[in-house]
């Protein structure tokens, strides 16, 4: 009788963990360039969805409604827009790869950034990164660093990802020119918001100031 219950327990986890999540529609911004010019793309596309959180949306592939297969048209948009709500692609992140896991920003501007608190790490998992290990892998690697987590004002910790969407530093295969996601440290925020605080400053700085240093870019831009 146990036998049969841990059985019948097993089949049903293995039935929630196998359980397929509803495709979505979007339609999608090529390139940053678009993104910036409000160019959203006239083709609504199906994604088929790995996972999905508050925060994320991780993609197999976009479907062409038409053929039902992948959309050659829409390739490896830079950003898609599911209920009026922008996700951006971790494909086009410099020290953090993860194709087609799209994340939603919690600060909007020419600087646009995403704060990862511990759970938001856990959710956001990558099929692989040009440095290894994944995010988590990247998470320990720069935790050895001066660049480690930014520690809010009531103690929690959270990695800190932006991009100025006016630095088009990326190349892609069909012409076009991306800015590239950045994992925020304190070694590279003077170069990134073109500051100069000093490094006692910076190693004072809290999430919440950091977000007012943004939002002041973002509104001076």
């Amino acid at each position: 009788m146990i036998k049969k219950l841990f059985y019948s327990l097993f089949l049903l986890i293995s039935f929630i963990c196998n359980a397929q999540i509803a495709n979505i529609d979007v339609k999608y911004f090529t390139s940053t360039n678009d993104y910036n010019q409000n160019v959203i793309s006239d083709e609504i596309v199906s994604l088929k969805i790995r996972d999905k959180g508050e925060k994320f949306i991780e993609v197999k592939k976009l479907i062409d409604k038409k053929t039902g297969k992948r959309s050659k048209k829409a390739g490896f948009p830079w950003a898609v827009q599911y209920d009026s709500i922008t996700y951006f692609n971790l494909r086009y992140c410099k020290d953090y790869l993860s194709p087609e896991n799209f994340v939603k920003a919690d600060l909007i501007g020419q600087y646009l950034a995403i704060f990862l608190n511990k759970k938001s790490q856990k959710d956001i998992t990558s099929v692989g990164n040009y440095y290894g290990g994944g995010l988590q892998g990247l998470l320990i690697s720069e935790s050895t660093k001066w660049g480690k987590s930014w520690n809010s004002e009531n103690g929690n910790k959270s990695k800190i990802l932006i991009v100025n969407t006016q630095n088009l530093d990326l190349s892609h295969v069909r012409g076009y020119k991306n800015a590239g996601w950045r994992l925020l440290t304190r070694k590279n925020i003077n170069e990134i918001l073109n500051l100069e605080l000093t490094k006692a400053e910076i190693k004072l700085l809290s999430t919440e100031e950091i977000s007012n240093l943004i939002n002041s870019k973002n509104n001076n831009s």
